[in-house]
């Protein structure tokens, strides 16, 4: 398993993966995406990235889930999760599985930038 320079980000709506993907091009990272928590695993079993974004509500494996496994497999990698909802479950939820940084939908991608800028 090797470290790689690359952004994950996980939504379940492409249209907002490809916009994130976009954004985060335009902030000059590779970056790969996938549909749920379960495909996310599947490519950091072969890849770790440098910064996972993630949306909280998605079919097959929600965010937290997501976020949960990350932490057994790599403790330290930042993890942004990403809400359209009630950001109150949302921020509870972040702060007791350890989220770097919560967003909510829809987000400039200035505040991006600056929270990605603060992790790594």
């Amino acid at each position: 398993m090797m470290a790689n320079n690359f952004v994950l980000a996980v939504d379940d709506e492409e249209l907002t993966r490809e916009l994130l993907a976009q954004a985060l091009e335009l902030l000059g990272f590779e970056t790969r995406t996938a549909e749920n928590g379960k495909v996310a695993l599947a490519i950091m079993k072969q890849d770790i990235p440098e910064l996972v974004i993630t949306d909280i509500y998605m079919p097959v494996m929600n965010g937290i889930e997501l976020l949960k496994e990350i932490r057994k497999l790599k403790k330290d990698l930042p993890v942004i999760l990403i809400t359209g909802f009630d950001a109150g479950d949302a921020r509870k939820a972040a702060d007791e599985f350890n989220a770097n940084a919560l967003l909510t939908k829809p987000f400039q991608i200035q505040q991006l930038k600056d929270v990605i800028d603060t992790l790594i």
